[in-house]
């Protein structure tokens, strides 16, 4: 968004009539209409970022669910790690259906449960090595 300056605001006004009769009242309706754009143009950069699909969680919480797997989750930490691969599973199910909000709430929770169980296994498998 940029502004405008002397040269334009001067010919807005001489375009416009007697809608304002000064440059500081045209700068005041210019600054007036930006502040109510401004949440406009906010939240449709939050509705355009939020229906990107969730491909950079997606694969966080496939490398996590792998690092898990490479660290015996399976064996330490079985019910956590299942919980991964199911949040996982309904990630891309949601994915497929294009609903990526849900979609990417769903890879972030597979990700940390795998998280958890790569924790879970290698205390676990410190205590056995003790």
């Amino acid at each position: 968004m940029r502004f405008l300056d002397d040269a334009e605001m001067s010919l807005l006004i001489s375009e416009t009539g007697p809608v304002c009769n000064n440059k500081k009242t045209a700068r005041m309706f210019h600054r007036l209409a930006l502040r109510r754009l401004a949440p406009m143009w906010w939240v449709s950069l939050l509705i355009a970022c939020a229906s990107a699909p969730p491909v950079q969680e997606m694969s966080d919480a496939r490398q996590a669910i792998m690092a898990a797997e490479a660290a015996d989750a399976d064996q330490y930490a079985a019910a956590t790690l299942a919980n991964a691969r199911r949040y996982l599973a309904d990630a891309e199910q949601l994915l497929r259906e294009e609903a990526y909000g849900p979609a990417r709430m769903n890879a972030l929770r597979a990700k940390n449960r795998a998280n958890r169980a790569l924790v879970q296994a290698q205390s676990a498998a410190e205590s056995e090595a003790d």
